[in-house]
């Protein structure tokens, strides 16, 4: 049943960040991609919020409904073992999530790290639980 829900989130997740690339980054953790680095930049660059939403949130959107997809496939065919080790690779995933927030998210994003590290515990438990009960 966990991988039902974990997967339907992870799908979820998934969607919203297809659906909203640019609400996706604060969702995540990220400051928003700066006009500055554009060449030639947008007459508009100097206002802070007119940032954009980089087309790698995409990939990032993708890359959470295969997730949630390979759970419940992995479920649903009885793979236990294959399972087990998606989640411990899960489990990975999200500390370098978190890693990556809390080195480039800036001073007011950095706390959003917490969220990535706490799933990846999450996950991590899961695939203990899994292994020795």
């Amino acid at each position: 049943m966990a991988a039902y829900i974990l997967g339907a989130a992870c799908f979820s997740r998934g969607v919203m960040g297809v659906l909203s690339p640019r609400k996706e980054y604060s969702n995540i953790g990220l400051p928003l991609e700066s006009y500055a680095a554009v060449t030639p930049p947008p007459t508009h660059h100097d206002d802070p919020s007119s940032g954009f939403a980089s087309p790698l949130m995409y990939f990032k959107g993708i890359r959470e409904v295969s997730y949630g997809l390979t759970l419940i496939a992995l479920q649903q065919q009885a793979n236990e073992g294959g399972l087990t080790t998606f989640a411990a690779i899960l489990s990975l995933v999200r500390f370098s999530d978190g890693l990556v927030v809390w080195l480039h998210g800036g001073d007011e994003l950095r706390y959003k790290a917490w969220g990535h590290w706490i799933t990846g515990a999450g996950f991590f438990a899961w695939v203990v639980r899994r292994c020795y009960w």
